[in-house]
């Protein structure tokens, strides 16, 4: 049997999820989520861990700009571009925010990028908890 702080451990590693912003126009936002993305213009979707940065990039295309959410497992983001990689880090907006968290930007495949939409209402997938457990 595991103790605690093993199952901690092992547990922190397993569920650790990056929360990642795509900014567009809130029509591109919604035809995003309906039916996932297209592959832009360079084949890849560009995504930043910070909302207000993204916002920013979708700046360019409204003048109210919306974000696209995504949840990618932190160990899917590579640090340099491999074969085969889903999801790499860029050069671009690497920065700490006022909290001392480290704040950078992805670029990822777009179909990749599809399943990894949050849904359309902001929420996450609600865990399921097992019968047996639920009456406790």
């Amino acid at each position: 049997m595991k103790t605690y702080e093993e199952f901690m451990t092992e547990a922190q590693k397993r569920i650790h999820m990056v929360r990642l912003h795509h900014g567009t126009s809130p029509e591109a936002a919604d035809k995003i989520k309906k039916s996932g993305f297209t592959g832009g213009r360079e084949g890849e979707v560009h995504t930043a861990t910070n909302p207000k940065t993204a916002r920013a990039f979708g700046a360019r295309y409204s003048d109210k700009p919306k974000n696209v959410t995504m949840l990618v497992p932190k160990k899917a983001i590579k640090k340099e571009p491999e074969r085969g990689a889903k999801a790499v880090k860029t050069q671009g907006q690497r920065h700490t925010d006022d909290f001392g968290r480290k704040q950078y930007s992805v670029a990822m495949d777009p179909d990749y990028a599809t399943k990894r939409i949050v849904k359309s209402d902001g929420r996450v997938q609600k865990p399921q908890v097992a019968k047996r457990y639920r009456n406790i």
